[in-house]
């Protein structure tokens, strides 16, 4: 199974929960600043119930609840967490932020979500019950690494980077509201791709 890459090793390889909860500790006085292809793409998105996997400390939960939507942010990592949770009593935010182990006891519930986002986290066997907790006509957010393109660097391991027209295949059936990869370059080397689908009513 594919976990979240981390900057700190060059080959972006394989983080333990410590190393999580040490770089999220590492951020504390960082303002929570959402993705910016989440802004990008908020307006093909539809008001409801939103379920952001692999949330960190949360910065595009945060966002969306600014947003009028009411979130369930999930996430391994305790430290990432309980700086969610904190932020969330401050801004008096619509989140419940929960730790969860998505490799090993996902606890995602079927067509419970009208949004789901998952951004810079690759686990492609948890692909089918991400889907599935879709609601009808609800939408699925999907942005991380990807081999299209012609950025140098980025993840060395398969496991953690999305191959040309990848997503288009996970999300055959489904339509696609956009689809974008290979355009522009990640913060940590090679290139991104980014998908918005909506599942058939």
């Amino acid at each position: 199974m594919s976990r979240k890459p981390t900057s700190a090793d060059p080959v972006l390889g394989e983080t333990s929960l410590n190393d999580w909860n040490n770089r999220w500790r590492d951020k504390t006085e960082s303002p929570f600043c959402p993705d910016p292809w989440l802004i990008k793409i908020l307006p093909l998105l539809p008001e409801g119930y939103v379920l952001d996997v692999a949330c960190g400390r949360g910065r595009n939960a945060i966002f969306l609840a600014g947003q009028g939507h009411a979130v369930h942010a999930i996430d391994y990592s305790e430290e990432g967490i309980e700086q969610l949770r904190g932020e969330t009593a401050r801004r008096q935010c619509d989140i419940i932020a929960e730790k969860i182990d998505l490799e090993h006891s996902p606890p995602l519930v079927a067509a419970a979500y009208d949004i789901v986002i998952v951004f810079f986290y690759l686990q492609r066997s948890l692909f089918p019950a991400l889907m599935q907790s879709v609601r009808p006509g609800g939408v699925m957010v999907v942005r991380t690494f990807s081999r299209a393109g012609h950025f140098p660097g980025g993840p060395r391991r398969k496991d953690f980077v999305l191959d040309p027209g990848e997503l288009l295949q996970i999300f055959s059936g489904w339509e696609v509201l956009l689809h974008e990869e290979g355009l522009e370059p990640s913060s940590k080397g090679g290139s991104l791709a980014g998908i918005v689908a909506r599942r058939p009513a």
